[in-house]
């Protein structure tokens, strides 16, 4: 699989990138083109690279640390800071919000949305002593060990000094040393079900609703007359229309757990569903409740389906047991019974 490689500095200019060689590259945006990953190289005039030694931690709890180590060094009390993965010795990078706000929205002006976006003096390895520099034009990019910056000649010959120089080329590391896409720039992640899972999903999560408001929430009802108006928020909350399969089951099991009834079908029907939908060979030709006999899935696909699906509710740390075999116009359905340990 090919990436694009799109630098900025001076002016945008991108190189197609495929098993580390460059196959193409031009002036300007390339067409785009949802496929092929962006990774985009900013300007590092625009942004400051440290090295810090820093313990293992989350994304958000490094750029915490990151500023406290940084303290008065930060000339924005709000600039944006993104932390190198790994611990020990690494490199963190600082920018303005508004230069990313602005780097992606250029971006997205071009039809692309960035996969990855990191300082151009990245681009540079990093040299044994002495600094690594690309030169061009009256631009200098150069990097050393543990610095990097990028700026007009004479402040180059400045900062470097009579340290040793090596020519270098930028190209794109592998793996990225870090990206810029993280706290409130780091894309959004939505969980999507599988390719033909959203319609049997949509059913498992009705067809749970209904098991729900007959089992769980009835007993409810009858045991807890005073709380009815709570009750039939939760019955209402069970019948909404339009809600996704795990999300409307999590509240229901939320709701039920507050009112006492989590013991029963919300603690079965969650790793039934989970184990259905990873399993596209398994239909779902029935489902029945009772307090008393657990939870029993009617499993189409043969026995070696509900075998599959007992397994997987068993890993869970539920009781599952397959029962017998039945044959139906359309397909042969095998019970699972599930209940608590």
């Amino acid at each position: 699989m090919s990436v694009l490689l799109v630098t900025l500095a001076p002016a945008p200019r991108w190189q197609r990138i495929a098993a580390g060689r460059v196959t193409a590259s031009g002036d300007g945006w390339p067409q785009a083109d949802a496929a092929t990953p962006l990774i985009l190289a900013v300007p590092g005039e625009d942004a400051a690279l440290h090295w810090l030694d820093l313990p293992d931690l989350a994304p958000a709890q490094a750029a915490a640390a990151a500023r406290l180590a940084l303290g008065d060094r930060l000339a924005d009390a709000e600039a944006h800071v993104a932390v190198a993965p790994g611990s020990g010795r690494r490199v963190v990078a600082v920018t303005a919000h508004a230069a990313m706000a602005a780097w992606m929205a250029g971006a997205a002006n071009a039809g692309w949305s960035a996969a990855a976006i990191l300082p151009d003096t990245l681009l540079l390895p990093a040299p044994a002593t002495g600094w690594a520099v690309w030169r061009d034009g009256d631009r200098v990019v150069a990097r050393s060990s543990d610095a990097g910056f990028a700026g007009e000649a004479d402040l180059a010959a400045a900062i470097i000094g009579d340290a040793p120089v090596t020519p270098a080329t930028p190209a794109l590391p592998d793996p990225l040393p870090l990206s810029l896409l993280v706290g409130d720039f780091a894309p959004v992640s939505r969980w999507r079900p599988p390719a033909g899972q959203v319609r049997r999903l949509g059913w498992l999560a009705a067809a749970i609703a209904l098991l729900w408001v007959a089992g769980d929430v009835a007993a409810l009802l009858r045991a807890r007359a005073a709380a009815s108006a709570a009750d039939a928020e939760t019955v209402a909350l069970a019948g909404t229309p339009g809600a996704d399969g795990p999300g409307a089951l999590a509240a229901m099991q939320a709701k039920a757990r507050s009112r006492g009834a989590g013991g029963g079908l919300a603690s079965l029907a969650a790793p039934v569903m989970q184990a259905l939908a990873q399993r596209p060979g398994a239909g779902l030709a029935s489902l029945e409740y009772s307090p008393a006999g657990g939870l029993v899935a009617g499993v189409a696909g043969g026995s070696a389906e509900a075998q599959a699906l007992a397994s997987a509710v068993g890993a869970a740390g539920l009781s599952a047991n397959v029962g017998g075999t039945r044959a139906t116009a359309d397909a042969s359905i095998t019970d699972v019974t599930v209940r608590a340990r």
